[in-house]
């Protein structure tokens, strides 16, 4: 079972997000879901097809290393706090019964245990029949890959009372257009915690982290 993340309080008197968490929260509870075209050629040149957890460390690395994709409640007390980090579920798909079975791999900095502990967790998920693998822990955000389809916008509406937090990623079919291959990449998340600026900051990073990856490997 992967551990529940360690947090810290956050200080609404001094976060200088504290007026639109306020609007976005309890007001217009508005969302953000951005869809962009990821150049991956060289991850996928050092990996083939087996995109999936490359981009998944990948992801959840730029994730850990901004504080608003990590914002979340305290079960103890219901106020803000923000993550040491969090761990993502994903899906492993079912061909003969045509659903899935959510995983959570932990957070690890370093790649090789990080692939390690999601290929274990993948071949529990086959498996597994029921809609969870585990119990988990709240420290976690979600991701869906969708390799059948190479899309061009998610729409996914999140909780109407304005409390959920944590990004949904989506990742699409690879594709090679133009010489480059490319992957269609959704981040949606609450407009509480973040705005168009940090959605396309998380873009250009994921982006920098796999080319990084693909240099390492």
């Amino acid at each position: 079972m992967v551990k529940e993340a360690g947090y810290k309080p956050l200080d609404m008197k001094t976060w200088a997000r504290t007026p639109y968490y306020n609007y976005y929260a309890h007001g217009s509870k508005g969302m953000c879901a951005v869809t962009a075209d990821l150049d991956i050629s060289a991850l996928a040149k050092k990996v083939g097809d087996d995109i999936f957890i490359p981009l998944l460390y990948a992801i959840t690395k730029v994730i850990n290393g901004r504080k608003e994709f990590r914002v979340g409640y305290c079960k103890e007390n219901g106020e803000l706090m923000v993550w040491d980090y969090i761990s993502p579920i994903h899906r492993v798909f079912h061909p003969d019964t045509e659903t899935f079975t959510r995983v959570c791999t932990e957070w690890k900095e370093n790649y090789k245990d990080f692939a390690k502990g999601a290929a274990a967790d993948i071949a529990a998920g086959e498996k597994c029949a029921s809609l969870n693998a585990d119990e988990f822990p709240d420290s976690v955000f979600e991701v869906s890959y969708v390799p059948w389809l190479r899309y061009s916008s998610v729409n996914m509406k999140m909780s109407e009372s304005g409390k959920y937090l944590a990004p949904i990623v989506t990742i699409g079919k690879a594709e090679e257009i133009g010489g480059a291959v490319k992957v269609p990449l959704t981040m949606q998340i609450s407009h509480a915690v973040a705005d168009g600026f940090h959605i396309a900051r998380f873009f250009k990073e994921v982006t920098e982290e796999a080319q990084k990856l693909a240099a390492a490997l």
